[in-house]
């Protein structure tokens, strides 16, 4: 499964809101960003939106790293060898 199936269901299963999604960010600890399912806006094909403050920020999947839910791995990207 990859990060768009793993989204696309959680959505349509009602369980957005309770994963974690974490994405590379650049400038975060560990260029590391955690955003909250309750953030997420939109799922498409190549990206998801997720509002922060008063603006929507855009990321493309190939960007996120893991996907949880409590503790629950549900996604992890594959790591190059």
């Amino acid at each position: 499964m990859n990060a768009f199936d793993c989204l696309n269901r959680l959505k349509w299963t009602n369980k957005l809101h309770q994963c974690t999604i974490e994405i590379i960010h650049r400038g975060a600890e560990n260029n590391i960003l955690k955003i909250k399912g309750t953030a997420v806006t939109e799922v498409k094909k190549t990206y998801f939106m997720y509002k922060s403050g008063p603006e929507e920020i855009f990321i493309p999947n190939h960007r996120i790293l893991r996907i949880t839910i409590k503790d629950k791995i549900l996604y992890e990207k594959a790591t190059k060898r």
